[in-house]
Protein backbone atom coordinates (compact mmCIF):
# COMPACT_ATOMS: atom_id res chain seq x y z
CA UNK A 1 0.00 0.00 0.00
CA UNK A 2 1.45 3.38 -1.03
CA UNK A 3 2.28 5.82 1.75
CA UNK A 4 2.11 8.87 -0.48
CA UNK A 5 -0.82 11.23 -0.13
CA UNK A 6 -2.44 13.04 -3.04
CA UNK A 7 -1.73 16.76 -3.22
CA UNK A 8 -4.48 19.03 -1.95
CA UNK A 9 -6.50 20.65 -4.73
CA UNK A 10 -5.88 24.09 -3.20
CA UNK A 11 -2.77 24.16 -0.94
CA UNK A 12 -3.24 25.30 2.63
CA UNK A 13 -0.62 28.04 2.31
CA UNK A 14 -2.83 29.76 -0.25
CA UNK A 15 -5.67 29.97 2.24
CA UNK A 16 -3.24 31.11 4.93
CA UNK A 17 -2.13 34.01 2.72
CA UNK A 18 -5.74 35.09 2.17
CA UNK A 19 -6.58 35.21 5.87
CA UNK A 20 -4.77 38.48 6.78
CA UNK A 21 -6.19 40.12 3.67
CA UNK A 22 -9.79 39.40 4.64
CA UNK A 23 -9.11 40.30 8.28
CA UNK A 24 -7.68 43.67 7.21
CA UNK A 25 -10.72 44.34 5.02
CA UNK A 26 -13.07 43.78 7.95
CA UNK A 27 -10.99 45.99 10.24
CA UNK A 28 -10.96 48.74 7.60
CA UNK A 29 -14.74 48.99 7.58
CA UNK A 30 -14.69 50.33 11.15
CA UNK A 31 -11.98 52.96 10.65
CA UNK A 32 -13.05 56.60 10.73
CA UNK A 33 -9.76 58.22 9.71
CA UNK A 34 -7.99 57.91 6.37
CA UNK A 35 -4.67 57.16 8.07
CA UNK A 36 -6.10 54.28 10.11
CA UNK A 37 -7.86 52.93 7.01
CA UNK A 38 -4.64 52.88 5.01
CA UNK A 39 -2.61 51.37 7.84
CA UNK A 40 -5.14 48.56 8.16
CA UNK A 41 -5.00 47.99 4.42
CA UNK A 42 -1.21 48.05 4.16
CA UNK A 43 -0.83 45.79 7.21
CA UNK A 44 -3.03 43.08 5.73
CA UNK A 45 -1.24 43.14 2.40
CA UNK A 46 2.24 43.06 3.93
CA UNK A 47 1.18 40.26 6.28
CA UNK A 48 0.00 38.19 3.31
CA UNK A 49 3.37 38.66 1.61
CA UNK A 50 5.11 37.62 4.82
CA UNK A 51 3.04 34.43 4.93
CA UNK A 52 4.15 33.58 1.40
CA UNK A 53 7.77 34.22 2.33
CA UNK A 54 7.74 32.29 5.61
CA UNK A 55 6.20 29.07 4.23
CA UNK A 56 8.83 27.31 2.06
CA UNK A 57 6.32 25.73 -0.34
CA UNK A 58 4.70 29.11 -0.91
CA UNK A 59 8.01 30.93 -1.27
CA UNK A 60 9.15 28.71 -4.13
CA UNK A 61 5.95 29.49 -5.99
CA UNK A 62 5.64 33.20 -5.23
CA UNK A 63 9.20 34.44 -5.53
CA UNK A 64 11.01 32.18 -7.99
CA UNK A 65 12.52 34.09 -10.97
CA UNK A 66 10.49 34.24 -14.17
CA UNK A 67 11.44 35.08 -17.74
CA UNK A 68 9.44 36.66 -20.51
CA UNK A 69 8.09 34.24 -23.10
CA UNK A 70 7.24 36.99 -25.58
CA UNK A 71 9.00 39.93 -27.16
CA UNK A 72 9.01 43.42 -25.72
CA UNK A 73 6.54 44.76 -28.29
CA UNK A 74 3.94 42.08 -27.57
CA UNK A 75 4.42 42.58 -23.83
CA UNK A 76 3.80 46.33 -24.17
CA UNK A 77 0.69 45.66 -26.26
CA UNK A 78 -0.67 43.40 -23.52
CA UNK A 79 0.01 45.98 -20.80
CA UNK A 80 -1.56 48.83 -22.75
CA UNK A 81 -4.47 46.68 -23.89
CA UNK A 82 -5.42 45.47 -20.41
CA UNK A 83 -5.10 48.97 -18.96
CA UNK A 84 -7.10 50.61 -21.73
CA UNK A 85 -9.86 48.00 -21.67
CA UNK A 86 -10.28 48.35 -17.91
CA UNK A 87 -10.45 52.13 -18.08
CA UNK A 88 -13.02 51.98 -20.86
CA UNK A 89 -15.40 49.56 -19.14
CA UNK A 90 -14.84 50.31 -15.45
CA UNK A 91 -17.06 53.31 -14.68
CA UNK A 92 -19.84 52.65 -17.24
CA UNK A 93 -20.24 48.97 -16.37
CA UNK A 94 -19.86 49.29 -12.61
CA UNK A 95 -22.18 52.30 -12.57
CA UNK A 96 -24.82 50.45 -14.61
CA UNK A 97 -24.72 47.40 -12.35
CA UNK A 98 -24.75 49.46 -9.16
CA UNK A 99 -27.83 51.30 -10.41
CA UNK A 100 -29.54 47.97 -11.01
CA UNK A 101 -28.42 46.60 -7.64
CA UNK A 102 -28.15 49.56 -5.28
CA UNK A 103 -26.97 49.18 -1.71
CA UNK A 104 -24.33 46.49 -2.26
CA UNK A 105 -21.39 48.80 -1.54
CA UNK A 106 -20.25 48.40 2.07
CA UNK A 107 -17.43 50.93 2.13
CA UNK A 108 -15.48 53.47 0.13
CA UNK A 109 -11.86 54.30 -0.41
CA UNK A 110 -10.94 57.26 1.82
CA UNK A 111 -10.45 60.74 0.39
CA UNK A 112 -6.75 61.52 0.77
CA UNK A 113 -4.84 64.78 0.74
CA UNK A 114 -1.27 65.99 1.05
CA UNK A 115 1.51 63.62 2.06
CA UNK A 116 -0.93 60.77 2.71
CA UNK A 117 -2.17 61.02 -0.87
CA UNK A 118 1.40 61.10 -2.21
CA UNK A 119 2.34 57.96 -0.26
CA UNK A 120 -0.75 56.06 -1.34
CA UNK A 121 -0.56 57.00 -5.01
CA UNK A 122 3.03 55.70 -5.14
CA UNK A 123 3.81 53.10 -2.49
CA UNK A 124 0.19 52.18 -1.76
CA UNK A 125 -0.92 51.49 -5.31
CA UNK A 126 2.33 49.67 -6.07
CA UNK A 127 1.77 47.45 -3.02
CA UNK A 128 -1.81 46.77 -4.10
CA UNK A 129 -0.81 45.86 -7.64
CA UNK A 130 2.09 43.63 -6.62
CA UNK A 131 0.31 41.85 -3.77
CA UNK A 132 -2.92 41.19 -5.65
CA UNK A 133 -1.23 39.98 -8.82
CA UNK A 134 1.18 37.81 -6.86
CA UNK A 135 -1.59 36.09 -4.92
CA UNK A 136 -4.50 35.97 -7.35
CA UNK A 137 -2.55 35.45 -10.56
CA UNK A 138 0.79 33.77 -9.83
CA UNK A 139 -0.10 31.84 -6.69
CA UNK A 140 -3.76 31.43 -7.65
CA UNK A 141 -2.85 29.86 -10.96
CA UNK A 142 -0.74 27.18 -9.35
CA UNK A 143 -3.14 26.70 -6.45
CA UNK A 144 -6.05 25.90 -8.77
CA UNK A 145 -4.14 24.09 -11.52
CA UNK A 146 -4.08 20.75 -9.67
CA UNK A 147 -7.84 20.96 -9.35
CA UNK A 148 -8.99 22.63 -12.56
CA UNK A 149 -6.09 22.45 -14.99
CA UNK A 150 -4.51 25.48 -16.67
CA UNK A 151 -7.39 26.42 -18.96
CA UNK A 152 -10.57 28.45 -18.75
CA UNK A 153 -11.85 26.78 -15.59
CA UNK A 154 -8.76 28.01 -13.71
CA UNK A 155 -9.01 31.46 -15.28
CA UNK A 156 -12.67 31.85 -14.28
CA UNK A 157 -12.10 30.47 -10.78
CA UNK A 158 -9.14 32.72 -9.97
CA UNK A 159 -10.86 35.75 -11.49
CA UNK A 160 -14.00 35.05 -9.46
CA UNK A 161 -11.87 34.80 -6.33
CA UNK A 162 -10.19 38.09 -7.24
CA UNK A 163 -13.59 39.70 -7.74
CA UNK A 164 -14.86 38.27 -4.44
CA UNK A 165 -11.89 39.89 -2.70
CA UNK A 166 -13.50 43.21 -3.67
CA UNK A 167 -16.78 42.29 -1.92
CA UNK A 168 -16.93 45.53 0.06
CA UNK A 169 -16.86 47.74 -3.06
CA UNK A 170 -20.20 46.57 -4.46
CA UNK A 171 -21.35 44.22 -7.20
CA UNK A 172 -20.51 46.68 -9.98
CA UNK A 173 -16.85 46.93 -9.07
CA UNK A 174 -16.71 43.17 -8.48
CA UNK A 175 -17.89 42.64 -12.07
CA UNK A 176 -15.21 44.90 -13.54
CA UNK A 177 -12.61 43.31 -11.24
CA UNK A 178 -13.53 39.89 -12.59
CA UNK A 179 -13.16 41.07 -16.18
CA UNK A 180 -9.80 42.60 -15.36
CA UNK A 181 -8.79 39.34 -13.66
CA UNK A 182 -9.62 37.35 -16.79
CA UNK A 183 -7.55 39.68 -18.96
CA UNK A 184 -4.69 39.71 -16.47
CA UNK A 185 -4.55 35.92 -16.24
CA UNK A 186 -4.61 35.56 -20.03
CA UNK A 187 -1.76 38.04 -20.23
CA UNK A 188 0.20 36.30 -17.48
CA UNK A 189 -0.10 32.90 -19.13
CA UNK A 190 1.02 34.36 -22.45
CA UNK A 191 3.82 36.62 -21.18
CA UNK A 192 5.25 34.16 -18.65
CA UNK A 193 6.39 36.80 -16.15
CA UNK A 194 4.27 38.61 -13.60
CA UNK A 195 5.79 42.08 -13.55
CA UNK A 196 4.15 43.34 -16.79
CA UNK A 197 0.74 42.37 -15.35
CA UNK A 198 1.65 44.17 -12.12
CA UNK A 199 2.49 47.23 -14.23
CA UNK A 200 -0.90 47.07 -15.97
CA UNK A 201 -2.65 46.75 -12.60
CA UNK A 202 -0.75 49.74 -11.21
CA UNK A 203 -1.45 51.90 -14.26
CA UNK A 204 -5.16 51.01 -14.13
CA UNK A 205 -5.41 51.96 -10.46
CA UNK A 206 -3.29 55.08 -10.96
CA UNK A 207 -5.57 56.34 -13.72
CA UNK A 208 -8.66 55.57 -11.61
CA UNK A 209 -7.43 57.21 -8.39
CA UNK A 210 -5.32 60.06 -9.73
Amino acid sequence: MSSTRPALAVPLWFGAALMPLVAAQIVRLYQTSAFAWLMSDYSGRLAALCVLWIIPAARTVAFAPQRLKVGVVEMVVWVIGITALYLIIDRPLSGFIDNLLPGTRMGRYPVLHGWLYAIDITFGLALVAYQEELIFRRCGRLAFCNWLGDGWAMIIATSFLFASYHWWTGVGNMATAMLFGIGAMLAYRRIGALWPVVAAHYLSDLASFA
